[in-house]
Formats: structure tokens, sequence, C-alpha cells
């Protein structure tokens, strides 16, 4: 209960957190995707499987980014939303994170890895 009832201002976490994550996430996630077409990939993704039929993998590649980056932006858009109190840091952090990880996931999806390959 001390550590969340810390009401002292932490307005550098709270700005920093943030704009760190919209920074990293996105590069984070252009590196994932450039690791990933460095293997051999010929033809449409791996999700297009089943829409490649009726010639949707586009539509079908660009729901999957809507979401994954819909996801993502919502969960930056908390991190202003969270009070600038230093108890609340690590739960500022943890969301953090997660919309880094959320982004990281679309190339990951994309390219249907298996934890093989990592």
């Amino acid at each position: 209960m001390g550590r969340l009832a810390d009401r002292r201002r932490d307005l550098a976490g709270w700005l920093v957190t943030p704009l760190f994550t919209l920074v990293a996430a996105p590069v984070l996630a252009c590196i994932v995707g450039l690791v990933g077409n460095l293997g051999d990939h010929n033809g449409p993704p791996a999700l297009c499987e089943k829409a490649i039929a009726d010639n949707m993998c586009e539509e079908t590649s660009l729901g999957v980014i809507g979401v994954h980056v819909a996801i993502s932006g919502a969960m930056w858009l908390l991190l202003w939303i969270i009070p600038w109190w230093r108890g609340l840091r690590t739960v500022r952090v943890l969301l953090a994170v997660s919309a880094t990880v959320v982004l990281v996931l679309l190339p990951v999806r994309m390219f249907d890895w298996s934890i093989a390959y990592f």
C-alpha cells in the first residue's frame, strides 16, 4: 500500500516513458521485421493462406496491421492518463512494455514465426 500511495511527483518519468515508447516500439518492430525478411520468404505472408483463394491478402494484412497499431496506440494513450505519481512508475513501465510487445508481435504474426527461430 505504501508504494502506490506515494504521490510525490515523477514528471520526468511521466514524460519520458511515453516518449521513449513512441520512439522505441516502432524501431524495435522494424528491426524484428527486417530480421524476418532475411529469411527465405517467397509469396504472401503466412496469415494470408486462408484469404489467398479470394484474393483478399491485402485486406487481411491491413486488418492485422490495424488491430496491432490500434491496440498499441490505445495502450500508449493510457500512459498519458496514468497520473504522474512516483508510486505508479511500475504500472507505467509495464504498460509501456506491453504496448511495445503488441507492436513487435506484428511482424512476428506476419511471418508466422515459431519459437524455433529464436
